[in-house]
């Protein structure tokens, strides 16, 4: 075997050991991690027992460190992703939220295994492989968040860990 297919083999085989390590992760607790940037998404226990909240997360980009959550939108059936800059809590008008949001969009989980892309499965649920995130590296891009930045994060974020 040639230094070429050892390696293949040696990144087929961490691939397979981070989908098994994400199999044995509750969402709430998983880390993805985005490959070019390295930017992270941390998940968390959602804020509340009777909240809209399905999931809450975190990132940090630069010297930003900014807050989402996930919320299950009954029209479209499939859960929304915000990720958001020191918007104010309390009543607040959807201007002002629009106004603090970085990126708001569908979030998908991804089996890497079998290739089948799903929604973001509920808190209690096994982490999905990755996780798709379509549109969120040009939103960051034109944040200010983005700014700084040589370059975009993709839309994909590969499974990293679990908190214990």
């Amino acid at each position: 075997m040639g230094a070429s297919s050892g390696a293949t083999v040696l990144l087929a085989a961490l691939a397979l050991s981070d989908a098994a390590m994400a199999a044995d992760c509750l969402i709430e607790k998983a880390t993805y991690r985005e490959a070019e940037t390295g930017v992270e998404l941390v998940f968390a226990t959602a804020s509340g027992e009777n909240t809209p909240v399905s999931h809450g997360f975190s990132t940090e980009i630069g010297t930003f460190k900014l807050n989402g959550h996930v919320m299950f939108d009954p029209e479209i059936e499939r859960p929304i992703g915000m990720l958001m800059n020191n918007c104010p809590e309390g009543d607040v008008t959807g201007a002002t939220i629009a106004a603090c949001t970085v990126w708001k969009g569908i979030v998908y989980g991804i089996d890497e295994t079998t290739g089948h892309v799903d929604v973001l499965p509920l808190e209690g649920a096994d982490a999905p492989d990755a996780l798709l995130l379509p549109g969120f590296g040009p939103a960051i891009l034109s944040f200010v968040v983005g700014k700084g930045m040589e370059s975009a994060p993709w839309d994909v974020f590969e499974f990293k860990g679990c908190a214990s």
